[in-house]
């Protein structure tokens, strides 16, 4: 009689994460301020994988795609499905597996990247064209639609030249930085999910599952001389014109700016905890930081020096 309760909830638990998950995927598809809710979508799958087996999360998250695939377009579920599963399977692994914070971060991080890049490689097949070239065409008629609006504000003919080169240099900045935007953009999506999920464990009661504390991210000891390296390696591809050294060197510049900048968010983190400020005052102030200090702005040099000085004093602890 036990046993057959235990199916039965665990039948029940599938079917609520299935449901819960396609609820939200179709919400952030159809309705523009709810978009940021098609980033959680792995979370209830990632949920019942750990409580149960990674098969069951496996299933259901096919199940789930199947259903938003005949609900849109199937496309959109196969895209849905490369995206997500392989990250579901990752976090779902590495956490079972007991690995530490770092190393689920940095196997599912790179699990999502290579689902990126084969969702861009299908889709160029698809299309003829590849995504970058799109995104090129996407912005230059965006950029020829600004300028229409901007030559009705009685600008003068260097004005609007000084505009358009302007314009046109960021157009190629943004073209240049696609796949470290991409890495990024990938690193932030799984924290959020492996966070979220170690959360709602834990409220179920499963204690074992360790939560990263962001107070103490803490980069390598010798990731500056890691970056020094991967500069002058840029700084010899110039000299011996190897390679497209000004993409590589826009992307590399991106990466390093942004880790530093999230040490220094989190020695932010660290000081506002030590003074017992509650966790959604310090979430609204770093979320403030993040939106109003670009990444390469005060945040990104206070990394630096926690690097160097070890403001937080942890060095010896992690």
């Amino acid at each position: 009689m036990k046993k057959d309760n235990n199916k039965m909830k665990k039948i029940i638990e599938i079917v609520l994460a299935i449901s819960m998950a396609t609820i939200v995927m179709l919400l952030g598809i159809y309705y523009m301020p709810l978009q940021f809710l098609i980033f959680l979508y792995a979370i209830p799958f990632v949920v019942i994988g750990i409580k149960h087996e990674i098969n069951t999360s496996i299933i259901g998250m096919i199940l789930s795609t199947f259903i938003i695939g005949l609900l849109t377009d199937k496309l959109s579920g196969l895209f849905i499905l490369i995206t997500f599963l392989p990250l579901n399977i990752a976090l779902v692994y590495t956490i079972k597996s007991r690995k530490k914070s770092s190393e689920i971060m940095a196997i599912s991080t790179v699990v999502l990247i290579i689902s990126f890049f084969v969702i861009m490689g299908i889709m160029g097949d698809i299309t003829g064209v590849s995504i970058i070239t799109q995104i090129e065409e996407f912005l230059n008629h965006t950029l020829s639609a600004q300028l229409e609006l901007l030559e009705g504000m009685d600008l003068s003919s260097y004005e609007m030249f000084k505009l358009k080169d302007t314009m046109e240099d960021k157009l190629k900045e943004v073209l240049l930085i696609i796949p470290s935007t991409i890495m990024i953009f990938s690193l932030i999506m799984t924290y959020i999910n492996y966070i979220i999920s170690v959360l709602i464990l834990r409220k179920l009661g499963y204690g074992i599952v360790y939560i990263p504390r962001f107070s103490r991210f803490k980069l390598p000891n010798n990731i500056l001389v890691g970056v020094g390296i991967m500069f002058l390696g840029t700084f010899f591809l110039k000299i011996f014109e190897l390679f497209n050294y000004r993409t590589i060197l826009a992307n590399i510049t991106l990466l390093t700016s942004f880790i530093f900048f999230l040490q220094g968010l989190s020695v932010v983190d660290y000081k506002l905890k030590r003074k017992n400020r509650n966790w959604f005052l310090r979430l609204l102030i770093l979320v403030f930081f993040t939106i109003l200090i670009p990444v390469g702005g005060i945040i990104t040099f206070i990394g630096i020096l926690d690097v160097i000085f070890d403001f937080r004093g942890i060095r010896k602890v992690i």
